[in-house]
Order: structure tokens, then C-alpha cells, then sequence
């Protein structure tokens, strides 16, 4: 079988790679995503893939924003960081410039089929994958398959609320209350730090202070692991996953997976109605590769379906 070209779109840089049968990566690279237009990144992206079009059967490529499952022009609604990709039916261009087969999809729902795929939700009938960066990115994996939703939104979790007694109010969603940063301001607001050096304090000197037995950030960080464990039983409830798996930057320290699993086998244990399965939490296992691995996989599956 010939490689897959995989193509992961982020904010800061495009990364890419040479993905085989046995979803190894031969060649890969990267560029800044120092773009301004939609017709300057597609471009880009069709660069790589007449570079490499001796060697590949197809384009896989992971993108921000929303982009409809049954969508054929792969169009992006949206865009996150890059507004200019808002409207731009990326896989329709891709596809015509290069003649090969295209598959576009959201960047959280790549993640999750990544790990689906060969990683931490491999096997499951129903998995979720969680990424915790700027916001709180992700998707969930039913049978194979990428739960897209009605309108490709399915698994957008910064969406979901943190604080449900004020409502659906962009102040507590989980895009700021359980970012990275989220726990940054949890931490500093426990040691009574002032705004500006709140803004000045990166996620390794949250775990630093963590590590060394910091009680104040050791208050911060289970405030903040508390709020994740009850999105995350309200999650179980509402999907069942067999499995969460848990990425994003921060997700390494293992502080962090302790204190989330501590929480939730203390919000568990006084709960009466025990037909509510317990959330199995691990680690994933791809990091930024797992984008590149589910858009991957979902060319695949869909090139081999039956018409």
C-alpha cells in the first residue's frame, strides 16, 4: 500500500508527514503557518503533496474548525486561529490540484480517531479523547467511527460549561475554566498572586511549584481537577465511554492524572446510585501525532468501503 501524506493545520505550524500501512512515518516535516490568506495555506499544502506525489495514495489532512462528515468539498467552517480558513472548501482544492483522493477533519475528532486507531482508545466500542491546550479539544469514537453530530459539532467540549449555576455564559465554559490555563489561574489564585504575574507564568512553573509540595498549588490543582472529573461524569453519563483518553500538554505530569482520579473516586464514593459506571482515565499515548493518525485512518476507511 502506498504512504498517506497527513497533514495537521494548527495555529503556529503545519505539520505533515509520510504515514505507511502500519501507520509509521517514513519522512515528516513541518512550516510555520505563517499565512494570511486561505490561498497562500492551501498552497502550502499542495506543495507538500506534489513533493511526495511519487509515494502517496492520498491526503489526509487535520484542520481547526468544524467541518460537516458527509461534507465531499471538505470545507471548514470556522477556522479557530485562523479565521481566513472560514468558508474555504479545503479538500475540494486539495483534491483538484492534486488529483489524489482528500479527507478533511477537525482536529479534536482526528485526535480521537488517532487514538482510536493504534493508541489509548484502541479497541473500545466507545471512547473519548480529551486534549487539554488553549482550550478543550477532543471527540468521540463510536464502533470506528468519528461521532460527528448533525452539524459536525459532536465532541466539541470548550463548549460545555463549568459552572452550571451561571448559565451558558462564555465565562465559564470549559474552553477557559479547564484549559491549561485555566488551571494557571486556578493555581495563582490560591497563592494570591497579582494579574500581571498570573499572565506571566507558564504551565512549567505551575508544575514546579506543584511538584515541590506547594500547598497553595496543590489547592489550585485540585480545584481544578474537581471541576474536570465532574465534566467528566457528566460525560460518562452521557456517552459511556469504555474509555477517556487524556493529551494535551499538560496531561504528561502525572501529578495532574492523580489528582483528576482522585477526585473522581472521592466524587464516586458518596454517590447512592452505583449503576453509574466509574470514569476510566488514561493517558494518550500519540501526542500531536494522533491528528495525523486519525485523518489518516478515516482516508483509509473511507477508500475502502463498498459504493
Amino acid at each position: 500500500m502506498a504512504n498517506t501524506l497527513a497533514v495537521d493545520i494548527g495555529g503556529t505550524r503545519v505539520k505533515w508527514a509520510l504515514v505507511d500501512e502500519a501507520y509509521g512515518t517514513p519522512d515528516r516535516g513541518s512550516l510555520s503557518t505563517d499565512f494570511s490568506t486561505a490561498d497562500e495555506l492551501v498552497a502550502a499544502v499542495v506543495s507538500i503533496a506534489r513533493e511526495h506525489a511519487q509515494g502517496i495514495a492520498g491526503v489526509a489532512i487535520s484542520v481547526p474548525g468544524t467541518v460537516l462528515e458527509d461534507d465531499p468539498t471538505g470545507t471548514i467552517t470556522g477556522g479557530g486561529a485562523l479565521g481566513y480558513m472560514d468558508g474555504c472548501p479545503l479538500g475540494q482544492r486539495v483534491r483538484e490540484e492534486t488529483g489524489l483522493p482528500v479527507v478533511v477533519m477537525n482536529d479534536g475528532k482526528s485526535c480521537a480517531l488517532g487514538e482510536y486507531a493504534m493508541g489509548a482508545l484502541k479497541g473500545c466500542r466507545v471512547g473519548v479523547a480529551l486534549a487539554i491546550g488553549t482550550g478543550l479539544g477532543g471527540g468521540i469514537v463510536v464502533d470506528g467511527r468519528i461521532l460527528a453530530g448533525a452539524h459536525g459539532f459532536a465532541g466539541e467540549f470548550s463548549f460545555l460549561p463549568t459552572a452550571y449555576d451561571q448559565g451558558f455564559d462564555i465565562r465559564c465554559a470549559a474552553a477557559l475554566g479547564l484549559s491549561w490555563r485555566g488551571l494557571r489561574d486556578e493555581v495563582c489564585r490560591q497563592k494570591g498572586l497579582p494579574d500581571a504575574e498570573r499572565e506571566a507564568t507558564d504551565g512549567r512553573t505551575v508544575f514546579e511549584w506543584i511538584n515541590a509540595g506547594d500547598a497553595a498549588a496543590q489547592r489550585g490543582l485540585d480545584a481544578y481537577t474537581r471541576r474536570l472529573a465532574t465534566l467528566l461524569f457528566s460525560l460518562q453519563a452521557t456517552v459511556d465511554p469504555d474509555v477517556f483518553a487524556l493529551g494535551g500538554g499538560i496531561s504528561a505530569q502525572p501529578a495532574l492524572l492523580a489528582s483528576l482520579r482522585a477526585n473522581i473516586d472521592a466524587m464516586y464514593e458518596p454517590w447512592p446510585l452505583k449503576q453509574l459506571p466509574t470514569p476510566n482515565v488514561v493517558l494518550a499515548q500519540h501526542g500531536n501525532d494522533a491528528n495525523l493518525f486519525g485523518a489518516t485512518y478515516e482516508l483509509r476507511r473511507r477508500a475502502a468501503r463498498p459504493e
